[in-house]
């Protein structure tokens, strides 16, 4: 019975240490090489839905894909602007965000005809699209210090 009430009491403050280590993880806090970085996102088209901001760390399937995305964020938008808070990401190494306003929503980023983007999308740089989505390069910036903001001008 001893035996068994310890290993309870134990299993006990091993799961309350997870959950610990877990709400620690998520918070990400600030730490030597670590930034908060905003962005600030203006010319929205309306104040619908919500602006969904996704910061990635390397080129590989840049923008679509989700083996660089280190962080996800959304933001309600008010004054046809929103202000996506990132906290924890890494300083000093290249960053770049997408932006996208789902005006609807629905957590889907809606294309009509030829893929054309039908609601609102954005990069960090404002770089611009040719016939196709800018490269992470061309997005890219480096946070250095423990603060750093961003300004992207959604596109329609």
């Amino acid at each position: 019975m001893k035996l068994r009430a310890s290993m309870s009491l134990s299993l006990l403050l091993l799961g309350a240490a997870l959950s610990v280590g877990r709400g620690a993880r998520a918070d990400r806090a600030p730490s030597i090489d670590r930034a908060h970085v905003t962005v600030s996102v203006a010319g929205l088209r309306s104040d619908r839905g919500a602006v969904r901001c996704i910061a990635y760390d390397g080129p590989e399937r840049f923008p679509e894909g989700n083996q660089r995305v280190i962080a996800r964020v959304s933001a309600r938008p008010a004054g046809a602007s929103a202000t996506c808070e990132f906290a924890g990401l890494p300083r000093g190494r290249d960053i770049a965000v997408v932006i996208h306003h789902d005006e609807n929503d629905d957590r889907v980023f809606q294309r009509g005809v030829f893929g054309i983007p039908l609601e609102g999308y954005g990069f960090s740089n404002d770089a611009r699209p040719i016939l196709a989505a800018p490269s992470f390069d061309a997005c890219k910036f480096r946070p250095l210090g423990e603060r750093w903001s961003v300004r992207i001008t959604a596109r329609y």
